[in-house]
């Protein structure tokens, strides 16, 4: 059960500094940002901790699905997609990373027809 906090508070926490990025005097895009950003820390969380082995998994869970999670899921998909190329799932990581962004994109048409029956 206490896993759940560890992720609610790093969610929160994520949540609040991706609100922060929009008071950033930055007139492009911050998404692209928010996105790098967050791929830097998983990444970084992620080798770190299954490498060196040193941060206790309840840190981990807050850092990569809590505070990365909140902040951005973009950096999730990259991990996912990072791990499926370390087990050379070469191919399933192309179908991974094109699906998700596809599918995606088709959802956000879906959204946007469905918001617009109401």
């Amino acid at each position: 059960m206490l896993k759940f906090l560890y992720v609610g508070l790093g969610g929160a926490l994520g949540a609040i500094l991706r609100y922060s990025f929009s008071f950033l005097p930055i007139s492009s895009n911050k998404t692209i940002f928010i996105n790098i950003i967050g791929a830097i820390v998983i990444g970084f969380v992620s080798f770190f901790s299954k490498n060196i082995k040193v941060l206790d998994h309840r840190l981990v869970l807050f850092l990569t699905t809590g505070l990365c999670g909140g902040f951005t899921t973009f950096s999730t998909f990259s991990l996912e997609t990072v791990q499926l190329i370390e087990k050379n799932e070469y191919f399933l990581a192309l179908l991974y990373s094109l699906g998700t962004v596809s599918l995606s994109l088709i959802g956000i048409y879906a959204g946007y027809y469905l918001a617009k029956l109401f």
